[in-house]
């Protein structure tokens, strides 16, 4: 075992005493609004409410201080690790790059302004809420946000890497003001770049790289029923290569409605599949499959002591952690129903 590997570990295991326990997040979910930061004061949030209270006002201090603890957590697991792994790990965390770039995107087709984008930004200006994924900077990201145009942000984002596949769709989006075809390139060179850094090391990697094509499964699922949904032509030409289910089965689940999902996909995710037959919202879907997904992987990655799929394990509880809150949070500031809210929650599914 690479002795790097060793220090990463016994991070791991002393920082795993501030992940919430599901029976906590329970108690949150039965207190006021007004009480919700108040709690989570008592835990280690503490330290991302106290620099972040002079910065934000509610309800954005929420977002920002969910984003600064996740990230604060994964940066500490990570910080060292053997360097045939650090592409993978930076690959994995730079989807936060990648949903950066498409509000900015997004935003610069809709005319919104800088100050109205950064909110939505998981960096923001001025704050120490910055991401490490991939290589750019919250600077970076004020300088990538100023482009008046998508073809600046996109000329801005080549020496980061990830302007290069979207130079292509530059006049394409000109012509249509359509970001659509950007943003399956990014998540295209997302899902490529974690195939491509992903090394067998250790020589235990295998649940790794099931694990990646599974999420490739995820998302080309996600789209063929919403192709469906939308009635899209030509659902194929939106797959992305890697996963394990070949486009023909992918275009056949296309086709199907949702009472007949249940046998096309290899998610045992019935009860995800019968509130999408009531209300038709695709994100119960998406949902449920990833619940399955944690549930499979989460604990065997976190039971191989001093390996790359043991620091993955823990950024997944990190950002299960963090969307958790977020779940409970935005369940009391709309008034969600408890019946709703239930359905948006993972955690307690996946750990117990």
């Amino acid at each position: 075992m690479d002795p790097t590997y060793i220090g990463a570990y016994g991070r791991l295991k002393a920082s795993k005493a501030d992940f919430l326990a599901p029976d906590f997040v329970d108690q949150l979910m039965q207190r006021d609004q007004d009480e919700f930061l108040k709690s989570l004061s008592s835990t280690g949030y503490r330290k991302e409410i106290d620099s972040l209270s002079q910065l934000y006002q509610m309800p954005d201090l929420v977002e920002a201080v969910l984003n600064a603890h996740m990230m604060r957590m994964i940066r500490n697991a990570a910080f060292a690790v053997p360097s045939l792994a650090r592409d993978f790990i930076s690959a994995y965390v730079g989807r936060w790059d990648i949903e950066n770039i498409k509000v900015i995107l997004s935003s610069k087709v809709l005319n919104y302004a800088v100050e109205n984008t950064e909110v939505f930004l998981t960096v923001q200006r001025g704050t120490p809420v910055g991401l490490f994924g991939g290589t750019i900077t919250r600077e970076d990201y004020v300088k990538i946000n100023e482009q008046k145009d998508v073809e600046g942000v996109v000329n801005a984002l080549v020496r980061f890497g990830y302007g290069t596949p979207l130079l292509k769709y530059v006049d394409e989006v000109k012509r249509t003001n359509d970001v659509s075809s950007m943003v399956l390139a990014l998540d295209t060179f997302y899902y490529q770049r974690l195939l491509s850094t992903l090394r067998f090391y250790n020589g235990d990697e295998g649940p790794m790289y099931q694990y990646v094509t599974s999420l490739i499964d995820i998302k080309n699922i996600t789209t063929a029923i919403k192709g469906n949904a939308f009635g899209h032509r030509n659902v194929k030409d939106y797959f992305i290569k890697g996963g394990s289910i070949p486009d023909n089965k992918l275009v056949e689940i296309s086709t199907k409605d949702a009472s007949s999902l249940k046998n096309e996909i290899p998610f045992k995710i019935d009860d995800a599949i019968e509130r999408y037959r009531k209300d038709g919202l695709i994100s119960h879907i998406e949902l449920g499959m990833r619940r399955e997904l944690y549930k499979k992987y989460l604990k065997l990655f976190d039971s191989l002591a001093g390996s790359l799929e043991a620091i993955v394990a823990f950024a997944i509880r990190s950002e299960i952690e963090r969307d958790e809150l977020r779940a409970v949070w935005l369940t009391k500031y709309y008034k969600i129903s408890k019946e709703r809210a239930d359905t948006l929650r993972t955690l307690r599914y996946v750990v117990s």
